[in-house]
């Protein structure tokens, strides 16, 4: 039977990965593109799976830099990428030329004028990259009630301590022909490495992201869990950083209900707040946790009219 690490231990080994990836590759980092002023760019599977082998290409062709994780949503992208600030500058540019061009072949027209990255934003303590790397990996979770953490296929996400995703493949690029190659990356340019696995129609992302880093910083796996469901007021502290909105879902709200209800009103159920609590709480969850007006009638039990008037932009069309 293995050795049973201590807490101690296992924080020390996370920090020795830490400091190692920092002084290895120069930095560490998070991109994020805004969402709120962006029109959607993947705007089906056929999109998707094209990013995600644009991102394998990328990562390739720009070899001072690792990917830790990253998640492609339908009109923005987040990194969480190793390498100086200079390089992870040219892998983002280069991957916005590329997706520009693979738009405008298609006969797609998107604006891509909101698709910047801005400042990087530098990741300089362990505690942070955990953070960062659990707020990537749930973004499409805390806006898709079908998904979970790890059911999401376009990121790192779903192979995080996940052994059996980790082993999937459906070949390799080497099997296809010069044809298909061609095919499969868009592009005459098919120098990528033959050993790259090929799964669900697109590069793994096990070529080229360095989950041993990614899952190196947490001490096991429950930690990492626990990460991705318990860390609320982080990801907002994060999201704040960002310029980004932050999500939550329903059962994550209710816990903050919950606490703000005891820890103001002395009360555990919101039914026993009265009318003016009712409104003060309204007004948290707007504007500290980017609750919309629907989400806050249907947990505050409020009519959904008089959020309306009260928070006009967050009113459905």
């Amino acid at each position: 039977m293995a050795k049973e690490h201590s807490y101690f231990e296992k924080e020390e080994r996370c920090r020795r990965v830490f400091e190692w990836t920092l002084k290895k590759y120069g930095g560490v980092w998070h991109l994020c593109t805004p969402g709120e002023k962006q029109p959607v760019i993947f705007n089906d599977r056929k999109d998707f799976v094209y990013a995600m082998t644009l991102v394998a290409m990328c990562a390739n062709d720009c070899p001072g830099i690792r990917i830790i994780t990253f998640v492609l949503m339908n009109n923005h992208v987040h990194f969480v990428i190793c390498g100086t600030r200079e390089q992870v500058l040219e892998f983002f540019a280069l991957f916005k030329k590329r997706l520009c061009r693979y738009l405008s072949s298609n006969g797609l027209v998107v604006n891509l004028s909101a698709f910047d990255c801005g400042e990087p934003i530098p990741i300089d303590n362990l505690e942070s990259l955990r953070n960062q790397i659990a707020y990537t990996n749930r973004n499409n979770f805390v806006v898709d009630p079908d998904q979970t953490p790890f059911s999401y296929p376009f990121g790192a996400n779903s192979y995080y301590f996940l052994p059996i995703a980790k082993e999937r493949q459906q070949g390799k690029f080497g099997d296809l022909s010069i044809l298909n190659k061609r095919k499969f990356v868009h592009s005459k340019q098919i120098d990528y490495p033959d050993t790259f696995t090929i799964v669900d129609g697109f590069f793994s992302p096990m070529n080229y992201c360095r989950l041993d880093i990614g899952e190196g910083v947490f001490r096991d796996a429950r930690h990492y869990f626990h990460k991705l469901s318990k860390n609320i007021e982080a990801y907002r502290d994060i999201a704040a950083m960002l310029g980004d909105r932050v999500f939550y879902t329903d059962d994550e709200l209710l816990d903050i209900i919950r606490q703000f209800c005891k820890e103001n009103y002395n009360v555990h159920k919101v039914h026993l707040l009265g009318w003016s609590e009712k409104m003060e709480l309204a007004r948290t969850l707007h504007f500290e946790y980017n609750a919309d007006n629907a989400k806050i009638a249907r947990l505050l039990k409020l009519p959904v009219e008089t959020l309306d008037a009260m928070f006009p932009m967050r009113k459905k069309p």
